[in-house]
């Protein structure tokens, strides 16, 4: 009688789980859902004079968000240099799939790298590109987050909990031996953006909800902004493309006749700029042969969804939003609403796709709005509901200038709630849907430019939301 009981709880729970996550699915699916009749529009065309730079995060996002675009610059008679940062080495599934082993060894991981390597060069091989235009980094896959937060400094690198390593493990790398830096990985970028000199330069979207891809955006806007302040980005031309939100692309699966079209809540936020990239039937049909080419991930049956789902008629691209922040005398008194009521935020936040930020509506960030006084960076934060909600959040900053004639990072990550934080007193203000903070720059002496990112948490510290990373001039006037 207990088991039969127990039997009927374990099956009612399941059939509400799932329930739960059906009903969750199709919440999202026609959130995210875009408009069929939406018009975008189309990219700049591709000259023979161009340069792109591709930078992606893993094995295969370079094929899936513009494999298109790299065989056209190839055929238009322009350049192409893709950078790969991670060569994949922390797929547990797929790399068991490889091996046919459930006890991975360290070895196993690093041999899992080495295989996505070989399917990147033949995949491009196929667009045209030779193998000495791919750079493969070798950083941490599920470890570019560390590095861009945590890990910056060389003496300080990350240690990779599936290949051991806390430098780079193999033979082929950009850089040899390179350490599991934040530091080493924008040095390399730099480098070889000065060196290659594109004027187009494509590179994850912000909003992309894999935490390695949202980190790949971060350092390539930080080496991209960090060229743009001393003058050498003439001519060049940022641009982004996305691989993970949710169920995207909508219609998911093989649709080769279907459009790729943006999530509706990024293109109905403000400063979204999307463009569509069509691609020509012969282009498409290379662009299937080179996504053959990753047969490790193909095997894997969520992989080769989302793999496939990217043989669309077209590719999609979207331009940044680096938005300055004037500077305030230091006489403005910045502590009332009414001194930011008509400055344009630095920041609109989008809906998520997280369950539980779906069923908290309020407590959420909405606008972050920023002023530059003297050293100190002022932020207001719009946050309907905000009293009596006791969410918790946390703001991280990161912020380059400099100090002398060396370059600096500086990070900081402050915390408040409704009756907590670990700001001076004098350095928050609460209102009913509104907070307003300073932050004093103490080790950057010029500062040129910073990025920001807001995580939200409930009372129980499950986040409910977060921000993208946010890069933000400081128009110094």
């Amino acid at each position: 009688m207990r088991l039969r009981i127990i039997f009927k709880i374990l099956l009612v729970t399941a059939g509400l789980a799932l329930a739960l996550y059906c009903l969750s699915s199709l919440y999202f699916y026609y959130q995210e859902k875009p408009e069929e009749d939406l018009q975008l529009p189309s990219f700049p065309l591709v000259p023979k004079e161009t340069r792109l730079l591709v930078i992606a995060p893993h094995c295969d996002d370079e094929v899936l968000g513009c494999g298109g675009m790299i065989h056209d610059v190839l055929q238009a008679g322009g350049q192409v240099l893709v950078v790969v940062m991670t060569n994949g080495d922390g797929f547990t599934i797929a790399t068991e799939e490889e091996f046919h082993r459930l006890f991975l060894t360290r070895e196993d991981y690093v041999n899992s790298g080495y295989t996505r390597q070989k399917e990147t060069i033949q995949a491009l091989q196929l667009l045209g590109v030779s193998e000495k235009q791919i750079f493969l980094l070798g950083y941490p896959d599920r470890g570019l987050e560390h590095l861009w937060m945590d890990n910056w400094n060389k003496d300080q690198p990350y240690q990779s909990r599936y290949t051991g390593s806390d430098h780079s493990p193999y033979s082929n790398s950009y850089q040899k031996n390179a350490p599991y830096a934040g530091q080493a990985v924008l040095e390399n970028l730099e480098q070889i953006m000065l060196n290659f000199k594109p004027n187009v330069i494509v590179v994850p979207h912000p909003a992309d909800e894999h935490p390695d891809h949202a980190a790949a955006w971060a350092f390539a806007a930080t080496c991209f902004a960090k060229i743009s302040n001393s003058g050498r980005a003439s001519g060049m031309h940022l641009y982004t493309y996305l691989i993970h939100r949710g169920d995207f692309p909508i219609p998911h699966g093989y649709q080769n006749d279907a459009l790729l079209l943006p999530p509706r809540p990024l293109y109905q936020v403000q400063h979204s700029n999307w463009m569509t990239y069509p691609i020509d039937l012969e282009t498409e049909v290379l662009k299937e042969e080179a996504i053959k080419e990753y047969a490790s991930q193909t095997k894997v049956p969520i992989m080769s969804s989302l793999l496939h789902s990217f043989i669309r008629k077209n590719e999609l691209f979207a331009d940044p939003y680096i938005p300055y922040v004037i500077q305030k005398p230091s006489e403005s008194d910045l502590s009332s609403l009414s001194a930011w009521s008509s400055q344009e935020s630095i920041l609109v936040n989008t809906r998520s796709t997280s369950l539980i930020g779906a069923l908290e509506h309020k407590g959420k960030i909405s606008t972050i709005d920023s002023y530059l006084q003297d050293k100190t960076i002022w932020l207001h934060l719009h946050i309907p509901g905000f009293v009596g909600k006791q969410n918790q959040y946390q703001v991280s900053i990161v912020a380059f200038g400099l100090r002398g004639n060396k370059t600096i990072r500086e990070k900081d990550v402050l915390h408040f709630s409704e009756s907590d934080t670990n700001l001076p007193s004098d350095a928050i203000i609460r209102y009913q849907d509104d907070v307003i903070i300073k932050i004093p720059l103490t080790q950057v002496k010029v500062p040129y430019f910073f990025f920001i990112q807001v995580v939200t948490k409930d009372k129980h510290k499950f986040m409910i939301d977060h921000t993208v990373w946010q890069p933000v001039f400081l128009n110094r006037f």
